[in-house]
């Protein structure tokens, strides 16, 4: 799918006459976004800013029915690519980041779907359009569940089911792969339509794909944009094509540079707290306010750093008077030890002394003989 020339990377899979999907175009769009990063397993990856822990790449977003099924649209200003090119995955080491991919889909997801729950997760990196799958690759925990009546809300996150409560409700669903190929255009027809509207109480009309926002990466697409032409190529249209850090030189060399991997969670010692990760879409949020809150958590934990390393040690030091000469409230420990030095020593010098100074000379007692009258 992708070839290595002259040190740029060369992918022939253009998805309209405007914007040409390629890995110098993912690079561009999301490198403000986010960071891109080098995983062992899977390559070159993407990370959005400010993620964190207990952060879920379908959290942030809702379920739109169209004409090629079940579409998700992202509430992120970012959300046009990384979820209709690619799939996400957690990688052992950075959590959850994205592989990329060059064929469009309204949703590489697989559902588990009953008549109280539904529940989706991404597909694995190594999957194709046709390809066999079973639920044995998934841990309960990958999935986002929902209640049935709650599918159509507008913000997944305000429903969600608890992560702990995973591996009860996936007893009560069935595995679906309803991902394939119609007229050139991946379609993903998802959980059934007439099972939705009795759950919510909703009667549902399929949209249009060219009238949905924010699926694909330019202002609005065409049938034609998301076509997937797989002729000549001998191989099924895959979800992702990792790219190894190698073959991404030439790209990643013009672009800002990568940075280091991010933990997941905030070192224990800055006194950070993990970031907030909402998106830029909630109106009670300006666009900027993540990033901000970010930089304002870091600045904060690098005061308190400072200030433990600026504090003296308190264990074991003599007490230091202040200008007034009484010790402070913070050296009551080193004044209590010092106090209790001095006593010691006075009573060691006490006891010296005392064995030091000559004992009086008692006079002897006189016996009965030497008290008697002499004759």
């Amino acid at each position: 799918m992708f070839s290595l020339f002259a040190g740029c990377v060369s992918i022939p899979a253009p998805a309209s006459a405007d914007v040409g999907i390629s890995f110098d175009f993912f690079y561009s769009d999301l490198s403000p976004h986010g960071d891109w990063l080098v995983s062992a397993s899977y390559g070159r990856v993407w990370q959005p800013a400010g993620y964190g822990t207990g952060w879920n790449p379908y959290y942030d977003g809702h379920w739109i029915y169209t004409d090629v099924g079940w579409t998700w649209v992202s509430d992120y200003e970012w959300g046009a690519v990384p979820y209709h090119y690619g799939t996400w995955v957690v990688d052992a080491e950075l959590g959850w980041v994205w592989v990329p991919g060059y064929v469009w889909a309204p949703a590489w997801v697989v559902f588990r779907t009953g008549p109280d729950y539904i529940g989706w997760a991404p597909v694995p990196v190594d999957y194709s359009v046709g390809m066999s799958i079973g639920s044995a690759p998934y841990s309960p925990e990958l999935f986002v569940f929902v209640a049935s009546r709650d599918f159509l809300a507008p913000r997944v996150r305000t429903c969600a089911v608890a992560a702990t409560d995973a591996r009860v409700v996936v007893n009560h669903t069935r595995f679906e792969n309803t991902i394939r190929i119609e007229n050139n255009v991946v379609v993903n027809t998802g959980p059934d339509v007439n099972l939705v509207q009795r759950a919510s109480g909703s009667r549902i009309e399929a949209e249009s794909i060219e009238r949905v926002p924010r699926v694909g990466p330019g202002r609005r697409v065409t049938r034609d944009d998301l076509r997937a032409d797989a002729a000549g190529t001998g191989t099924r249209l895959r979800a992702a094509d990792p790219i190894s850090e190698k073959e991404s030189e030439g790209v990643v060399g013009r672009g800002r540079k990568d940075k280091e991997p991010r933990p997941t969670a905030p070192e224990a010692d800055t006194g950070q707290r993990p970031p907030r990760f909402s998106p830029s879409a909630d109106p009670q949020m300006p666009p900027d306010a993540d990033r901000r809150q970010g930089t304002e958590d870091r600045e904060r934990g690098q005061d308190r750093a400072r200030e433990q390393q600026a504090r003296p040690d308190r264990q074991g030091r003599a007490a230091q008077p202040n200008e007034s000469g009484a010790v402070s409230p913070d050296d009551s420990q080193s004044k209590a030890d010092a106090k209790a030095k001095a006593d010691a020593d006075a009573k060691a010098k006490a006891d010296a002394k005392a064995k030091a100074k000559p004992k009086k000379k008692e006079k002897p007692k006189p016996t009965p003989s030497d008290s008697k009258p002499p004759q």
